[in-house]
């Protein structure tokens, strides 16, 4: 699955044009590039600023799209709970949001990385 997926960030703005801009960061605090939000749709970016794909959002379930285009999978949330799979349908991660703070784990429990929208 591409690192749209797997990189957690920390949100840190919001534009009057409704964009969010997100920085990612791993577990360790290195940075894992930045997401951009427009409406439903996410176009994510790798730390060097190279296209990394995008994610668009319908109700509960968000598909995930590599920088070609072809989906590598989606997210379901349920409550405070998101569950991501691959494009098998096997999952890949999963996170939980407390607050304004949400955890990244992977599927052994061990977490990946925080996400802190302000």
């Amino acid at each position: 699955m591409a690192m749209a997926l797997a990189a957690p960030g920390m949100a840190l703005a919001a534009d009057s044009k409704n964009k969010t801009t997100s920085k990612h960061t791993t577990s360790s605090g290195s940075s894992a590039g930045k997401s951009v939000t427009q409406g439903n749709t996410t176009k994510h970016y790798s730390s060097s600023g190279a296209s990394a794909g995008k994610s668009v959002k319908q109700g509960n379930t968000t598909k995930h799209y590599d920088k070609s285009g072809k989906a590598t999978g989606k997210s379901v949330t349920q409550g405070n709970t998101t569950r991501t799979m691959d494009a098998s349908g096997k999952t890949v991660a999963k996170s939980t949001t407390s607050g304004n703070t949400t955890t990244h784990k992977d599927t052994s429990g061990r977490t990946t990385g925080k996400t802190v929208t302000k």
